[in-house]
Parts: structure tokens; sequence; C-alpha cells
């Protein structure tokens, strides 16, 4: 399981190191992109439980698939940011948790079947994730935050 602190729905990974000056146009670029960008509703459900982990699906997927292409947007005006390729659809989730071993998940998603939950997405941190095979879930620093609206 993933700790509460720790808890989180990734809108879009650059999967390599940004150098200082990097950072620096990205931030600028970041706050460009969502400066117009009010804040939006989603729910959190249904839970999906996975061969890899459990997520939790976050409806409607078009306020999560609009900020997402604001931050490729405001990578893409970086010089030297590559991002993996776009999916066809954007799959808006958040993680609960990872699995490391085989599991059940027939039985599991029989099992889980929490209340949906509504949530006010209203910021955008920007972070230096970590993972911890060790521990089983990512942490991160926060390095800036970005509020919409």
């Amino acid at each position: 399981m993933i700790p509460e602190q720790w808890l989180h729905s990734t809108v879009q990974g650059i999967h390599h190191a940004l150098d200082a000056g990097q950072l620096t146009q990205f931030r600028g670029a970041l706050r460009d992109e969502l400066l117009d960008m009010q804040p939006f509703r989603v729910q959190l459900g249904p839970v999906w439980p996975g061969v890899t982990a459990v997520t939790v699906a976050v409806y409607p997927e078009d306020g999560m698939a609009a900020l997402n292409d604001r931050i490729r947007a405001a990578a893409e005006k970086v010089p030297g940011i590559s991002l993996r390729r776009k999916e066809a659809k954007y799959w808006a989730h958040a993680s609960l948790a990872y699995a490391r071993a085989d599991f059940p998940d027939r039985d599991l998603n029989r099992a889980l079947r929490p209340p949906r939950v509504d949530v006010t997405i209203d910021r955008v941190h920007l972070i230096n994730q970590y993972q911890h095979p060790d521990l089983g879930y990512y942490t991160w620093d926060v390095v800036d935050e970005v509020r919409l609206g």
C-alpha cells in the first residue's frame, strides 16, 4: 500500500534528469501554460486492481487530459527535454498500491468496492521523484507548486 502522504496522480513524467537551466525554463513554461487554467472537479473511482498495481480511475478524464496537454506543451518548449510518445487516449488514474508479487486480481477486484470521492484539482506539483523498490512505492521532493486559476 502507498502511505497517504505519497498518494498521487502522475500527470506527466519526464524520465531523465534536467539541468538547472532546463529546470528554470520548464518552471517558467509550466506557469505560462497553466496561467489561465481553472480548477476543475473530478471523481475518484472505481478502483482497478491489476497485475502490477491497484489504481483508482479519475473521471471525467477530459480535465486531466487537458492538464496533461498543457504540461506536455510546457516541456516541449524546453530544449533537451524528451517525453515518451503521447498515448492515443490519456489514462487518468491515481495509484493506491503496487504489486511486488503475483496476486489474484480478479478476487481483489470483487472485494474492493470503496465509495467514489469528489476532488477538486487546483494545483500541480513539479517534483523530483524517487523509486524505492524495497518499500514498494515512490517518494518525492516538491520543486515547485503551480496553482490553477
